[in-house]
């Protein structure tokens, strides 16, 4: 073997040593968060704002049913997690209680915890009419637009996200709890041998054959139509589709809480209750019943609306299942702030390997840019916080996919190209202390000893970052950045104090706060590769020790 290929597998070494210690530490950190799982658990006090007079929750029903002293049902109560906790907004997810009235309509929402940045998250508490939209909504309910809460957007819709699949799911009927049982799918399908629930179709089962072949999707209209009220009351329909689930191919009464009479004019009609039969469920979902000249059965006319209103808003559920059913990628929500991460990375590398670097004039306006765009303007930078609740609970890259990228670009270009891309061309807060550099006639640098000191803050902080983050003491890591400063709007003190103090320095000292307070930085520096002269020095040393760390706090915690 020659000498340069020694070299270059001694270089591919040591960068993949501090790729996997950055993983390791992120399989640490990641592995605490998930033995803190969400349950399902509420208590009295937590509905007592909206249910004055409850004294008892039956969590046995879900959503849960809270009563009164004596017995009475005041309403119902449901929570968004486990569902929630993996819809992740700026840094995580967020834990909320739904307030259902009688009729299952919400009447209240409330956040019981959240992973999300404080400052986000006091945001969005703040804006009333953001809690408003949800009320009056139904299990099965869609909002065509949600209203987002500006600086917290990522927060606010996460929120959001997880309520409307908290309704979405397929919860247990407050009317109708017996599940759909083999026997009576026989009787629309005699040659069903088995159901299971099918994959993708909430409520619905597979109905097998003998050799295992799907037949059908068997299916029901409650919950969905549970609100819906012929003369008496609602009723359960079974419904028979196709094996795409695409067509209806029969029904079947459950069981229903109107008057024997009527139900029986209803179910002894054999033309109405073949009516629906052949029609696809996109068909279904947009019936109108006067163009389609659907007559209600004579004498039981309320009752058979009240059918035929429940197909028709248990197709609309099956459509929302079947659009569900796509391609991993085409969940991707595209931001216009996502668009603008995007122009910042493509000028950061004409900015880096282009001439226009060693341009005063090209610098300054693209520093500005920096400042004013992806500070001032979209505010979502890098941090040590943000990273942490990304190795928590996962990264958004269906809500947010420019923020992720901008993440992969910040932590790969230093392990490949040798540059720390983020911090000399994309970060904010730094494009704003290259723009203050040397605009002083006096400048003044510590004294060695001193310099050498502070440049080992950046790393001290990454320890008290992975302190915070394996044993969850209750910390904002955001607090130890300015970042957050840029909005200044929803900011903490701490970071506004942060980036006032470390702006001033740089007037004397050029980038202060980059090179002595910078965690985020210093961990960019850590995978940075220096080339062919590149050796595990102490920096290694220090993230090895780390990691130790890391996993001596994994098994104490």
């Amino acid at each position: 073997m020659t000498g340069t290929s020694i070299q270059n597998l001694r270089l591919f070494g040591l960068r993949l040593f501090r790729v996997s210690v950055l993983v390791a530490a992120i399989l640490l950190i990641r592995n605490e968060s998930h033995s803190d799982a969400e349950e399902r658990l509420l208590t009295v006090e937590q509905v007592k704002d909206f249910f004055p007079s409850a004294a008892s929750l039956d969590t046995r029903r879900d959503p849960a049913v809270v009563q009164d002293a004596d017995g009475g049902t005041l309403g119902f109560a449901a929570t968004t997690a486990p569902g929630s906790n993996d819809v992740i907004g700026y840094s995580g997810p967020t834990h909320s209680l739904l307030a259902l009235d009688s009729g299952g309509a919400i009447t209240g929402l409330r956040i019981l915890k959240s992973e999300d940045t404080p400052d986000h998250l006091a945001e969005v508490i703040r804006d009333r009419s953001f809690f408003a939209q949800f009320r009056g909504l139904k299990m099965g309910d869609r909002l065509e637009k949600v209203h987002a809460v500006s600086g917290a957007t990522l927060t606010s819709l996460a929120i959001a996200e997880g309520v409307l699949k908290r309704l979405g799911q397929e919860s247990e009927s407050l009317r109708f709890p017996e599940a759909i049982t083999l026997e009576e799918v026989k009787r629309l399908e005699p040659q069903a041998v088995s159901l299971r629930p099918a994959k993708g179709f909430r409520g619905g089962f597979e109905v097998i054959d003998a050799k295992g072949a799907r037949l059908a999707i068997a299916t029901r209209t409650s919950p969905v139509a549970d609100a819906i009220v012929g003369y008496k009351g609602p009723t359960d329909v079974l419904m028979l589709l196709s094996p795409d689930a695409k067509t209806l191919r029969s029904i079947r009464v459950r069981k229903s809480f109107e008057t024997k009479r009527y139900l029986g004019y209803v179910t002894g009609d054999d033309y109405f209750m073949r009516l629906f039969d052949g029609k696809s469920i996109d068909q279904l979902s947009q019936l109108d019943f006067e163009k389609e000249k659907i007559e209600g059965v004579s004498g039981a006319t309320q009752t058979s609306w009240a059918l035929a209103e429940g197909l028709k808003q248990r197709a609309n559920r099956l459509l929302s299942d079947l659009r569900e059913q796509v391609p991993a990628y085409a969940k991707i929500r595209w931001r216009w702030q996502d668009t603008g991460h995007l122009m910042v990375i493509l000028s950061a590398l004409v900015m880096a390997f282009t001439r226009l670097r060693g341009q005063a004039m090209a610098r300054n306006l693209h520093h500005l840019f920096l400042v004013i765009y992806g500070g001032f303007w979209v505010g979502e930078l890098l941090s040590q916080g943000l990273f942490v609740g990304w190795a928590r609970h996962g990264v958004p890259w269906k809500n947010a996919p420019g923020l992720v990228l901008l993440g992969v670009v910040a932590l790969t270009a230093p392990i490949f190209t040798r540059r720390q891309l983020y911090c000399h061309q994309i970060c904010p807060h730094g494009a704003l202390q290259q723009l203050l550099m040397k605009r002083l006639k006096w400048q003044w640098s510590p004294p060695p000893r001193v310099a050498k000191a502070l440049e080992k803050v950046p790393y001290a902080l990454l320890w008290v970052v992975l302190f915070v983050a394996i044993t969850r003491v209750s910390f904002d890591l955001n607090g130890i950045e300015p970042f957050d400063a840029y909005l200044f709007t929803i900011a903490g003190a701490a970071a506004i104090l942060i980036a006032l103090i470390g702006l001033v320095f740089s007037l004397f000292t050029p980038m202060a706060y980059c090179k002595y307070g910078c965690p985020t930085g210093a961990l960019f520096k850590l995978l940075r590769s220096s080339g062919e002269a590149d050796r595990f020095g102490l920096r290694d040393w220090g993230a090895l020790g780390a990691l130790a760390l890391g996993i001596v706090l994994a098994i104490a915690y």
